[in-house]
């Protein structure tokens, strides 16, 4: 080797061990973490990112472990985007063994509700405009400049826009418990800021439970000689006004029929166990959801307080009641004995886990049956739970089998029936006052937050449900309009209201006073709480608690 030779191989640049070779194809998935956090899909903790960023550009020499680390960067992407999201902690899912049960049909119909077709064009477009640009720009210098942004919002307070989103929002709150009492008086509103947001939406939420313990509902005797009437709370799984109107259902025929609607009732849950048992604890404030599950009192039970005026409580169920031990929510309280269970019935559905589901109208016709086949004439006090409208029930078949059962189907068949059997009850002969009061709401429509079907938050759209009551065999019957409660209430105001319709003995009135009769009945803010989760409205506005952390404003 010559001189010449020796002298240009020293000239050549030595190849840097720190070389910066940028994000690759990683620039995708920050420009479409970047893109969903901004259209308020999923949530961003700025820390967690901008590390797994700089684990990403840190340099590395040798080519083959640079390589390893992008192989090695997959699960810690995948299980870091998933942390952004509004799914549930996977600890949830592992403390719901009953997961495990699903069908394979319906979790494939689940894993399809998490594909968001607008999303995956736009996600197309930014793929073929960053193979385009990556010909002459440096994407990463782009892609890290976008997160520097966002950390500057979320550190240095500096104010970037959103797409109708803002985390910590800044807005006039009105303290939730103007909307606990009957008052008409205008209160104030509070201008809290974002540093004191959580802080005080923490404050209200712990007032509004305070005052909620003070409040009962007592039922007074009844007159010796008034006319008995049985008492049927139809507890409906999965349906609410929004779910009414997605399939075009609201203005069924039996709403028509109700004396009362409650049009603004809020579960106050999105899940069944919880549903039932704030029903059965009627006669008093609304729990949190940590207290549902302690000892209350017998004056909260209200199912134990028609006891003890002479009702023979029962329950029924059109399933076997086994999924999350939904029995011990029914039984435990101790007003029921052991549910009935019409396994003499064919089944005409099958659950997400191929349990039997019985028809609405054959179920509830035999425990009339039976009811009037009694000696006795002791009035009759019913919980009745249906889960026709659960999501993914399937249409059972002659062979054992199962076939698509769409909602919207199952929602006109439920009503129907239950219509049907009320006409069945009323041609009977007895009185009695039919209160249909759904659970929850199947989440048909989704949200930014939540796909379609999921419950996890207890949103207005999930909880606020149609509740009505009529009355079966009342002399002056179809005599008045539907008198709608257009006021925030919850299930307070539907012992309230039973409360009223004993103490009166309204079936022996010629005609019923609707409009005295349910005047100032208890009002309650629309508070819902899940295990983990809490969502409260100020003004119209909803706010989030995830895992007893700060407060977000909800995104629909």
């Amino acid at each position: 080797m010559d001189k010449t030779t020796t002298h240009q191989q020293d000239m050549k640049p030595k190849r840097s061990a720190f070389l910066w070779r940028g994000f690759g194809l990683w620039n995708l998935y920050f420009i479409a973490k970047l893109g969903l956090y901004w259209g308020g899909y999923i949530k961003f903790h700025v820390l967690y990112n901008c590390l797994f960023a700089a684990a990403l550009l840190l340099p590395l020499a040798p080519l083959w472990l640079h390589r390893l680390r992008h192989v090695l960067a997959i699960p810690a992407g995948i299980a870091l985007l998933y942390y952004d999201s509004w799914l549930p902690p996977i600890r949830r899912l592992l403390d719901q063994p009953e997961v495990l049960q699903f069908s394979n049909a319906y979790l494939i119909e689940l894993l399809g509700r998490f594909i968001n077709w607008d999303l995956v064009a736009y996600a197309f477009i930014v793929f073929v405009a960053y193979l385009f640009l990556a010909q002459w720009l440096r994407i990463t210098t782009f892609t890290v400049l976008a997160l520097a942004g966002v950390a500057l919002t979320q550190w240095g307070g500096l104010a970037l826009p959103r797409l109708q989103w803002s985390q910590f929002v800044q807005n006039e709150v009105v303290p939730i418990s103007t909307a606990q009492t009957n008052t008409t008086s205008p209160v104030a509103p509070v201008k809290v800021n974002a540093a004191t947001l959580s802080e005080r939406l923490n404050a209200e939420l712990e007032q509004f439970y305070q005052a909620e313990k003070q409040r009962r509902i007592s039922f007074e005797s009844l007159a010796p000689d008034s006319t008995a009437f049985d008492l049927l709370f139809l507890n409906i799984c999965s349906l609410s006004w929004d779910d009414l109107k997605a399939v075009g259902l609201s203005q069924h025929p039996l709403f028509a029929k109700m004396d009362v609607i409650f049009e603004n009732f809020n579960s106050a849950t999105s899940y069944s166990g919880p549903a039932v048992s704030r029903l059965m604890h009627a006669n008093c404030g609304q729990l949190s959801h940590a207290d549902l599950y302690e000892p209350v009192g017998k004056e909260c039970s209200l199912f134990s307080n028609l006891e003890a005026l002479g009702f023979d409580t029962e329950a029924v169920l059109n399933h076997n009641g086994k999924f999350q031990n939904f029995i011990d929510d029914i039984t435990q309280e101790g007003s029921f004995s052991a549910p009935i269970v019409p396994t003499e019935l064919k089944p005409t559905l099958r659950g997400f886990d191929h349990s039997p589901i019985w028809s609405d109208y054959e179920t509830l016709a035999l425990w009339l049956d039976k009811q009037n086949a009694k000696s006795k004439t002791q009035p009759a006090a019913l919980l009745y739970n249906t889960i026709t409208l659960h999501d993914g029930n399937r249409e059972a078949t002659a062979d054992g089998g199962s076939r698509s059962a769409p909602y919207d189907r199952r929602a006109q068949r439920l009503l129907d029936e239950l219509d049907r059997f009320m006409d069945q009850l009323e041609r009977s002969g007895r009185k009695a006052v039919v209160v249909f009061i759904p659970e929850h709401g199947a989440a048909l429509q989704g949200d930014k937050m939540q796909i379609s079907g999921m419950r996890e938050i207890p949103t207005t759209s999930i909880t606020h449900v149609p509740v009505g009551v009529r009355l079966i065999g009342e002399k002056s019957a179809g005599a008045d309009p539907v008198v709608q409660i257009q006021e925030p209430t919850s299930f307070l105001a539907v012992s309230d209201l039973v409360s009223r319709l004993i103490h009166q003995s309204v079936f022996d009135q010629d005609h019923i006073n609707w409009q005295q009769l349910t005047a100032d009945l208890q009002q309650t803010a629309v508070v819902s709480e899940n295990e983990g989760t809490v969502v409260m409205e100020y003004e119209g506005v909803p706010y989030v608690r995830l895992d007893g952390k700060n407060w977000l404003r909800y995104q629909q």
